[in-house]
């Protein structure tokens, strides 16, 4: 099967206009669940089981079910009630919601995984509580865990494919859309391909520099 260059180089354009959507739900979902997965570990970690089980259930729940479950839910569902969501916001809040369950899970075995040492030894110089986790505890917990957390986005952004099918005129449903015009499925996504594989390098590459980064200001962990 040879690829049409000519062809290629027309749909590009239209292509790149549905990327910029993809960018916009990507960002604005990673920074939601980078943030939502943080607000969750806190009870998540909890002693007392009245705020700790029912975090898990939710977690449990978002983790097992099929994202394009999820969406629908939000998208075809919550107008039944009288609630009425953009399309764009039903495909970010979606995505927020299961991936900062998974991210929740990876920010708790980070945080389980610093000794008690460093705990004992931010007490003994005055930190408590919010203090002691923000300064010493959380920036030791995130090196560690930054590769999973790194990989987790990647898997955000391809997940970003998904709010196509609630109509939400991103790179996948942009490239449908130039199949059923000029026939060329082959061609459209040979593209689509290359530029998620380009999309989600850059997060890896970034995320690994952060980290580098990281490591050289904090050192082994």
């Amino acid at each position: 099967m040879r690829l049409d260059f000519q062809l290629v180089s027309r749909l590009v354009p239209q292509l790149l206009e549905g990327l910029e959507l993809t960018l916009l739900v990507a960002v604005a979902s990673a920074i939601g669940a980078l943030l939502w997965g943080l607000l969750l570990t806190w009870p998540r970690l909890s002693s007392r089981a009245s705020v700790r089980v029912p975090v898990i259930g939710y977690i449990e729940l978002v983790r097992n079910s099929p994202l394009l479950v999820q969406l629908y839910l939000l998208y075809f569902a919550l107008p039944m009630v009288g609630v009425f969501i953009p399309a764009f916001w039903c495909g970010v809040i979606a995505i927020v919601a299961q991936h900062g369950a998974f991210l929740c899970e990876t920010y708790r075995a980070g945080i389980e995984s610093i000794g008690r040492g460093q705990w004992e030894a931010a007490r003994s110089i005055g930190l408590r509580g919010f203090k002691l986790f923000r300064l010493v505890i959380l920036p030791q917990a995130l090196l560690r865990v930054a590769p999973a957390l790194t990989n987790q986005l990647v898997i955000l952004v391809k997940d970003t494919s998904l709010v196509s099918a609630i109509g939400v005129m991103e790179m996948t449903l942009m490239a449908k859309i130039s199949i059923e015009r000029s026939a060329a499925t082959f061609e459209v996504f040979v593209v689509v391909g290359v530029l998620y594989l380009i999309l989600t390098t850059l997060v890896g590459l970034a995320g690994r520099l952060a980290e580098s980064r990281a490591r050289a200001r904090i050192g082994h962990v």
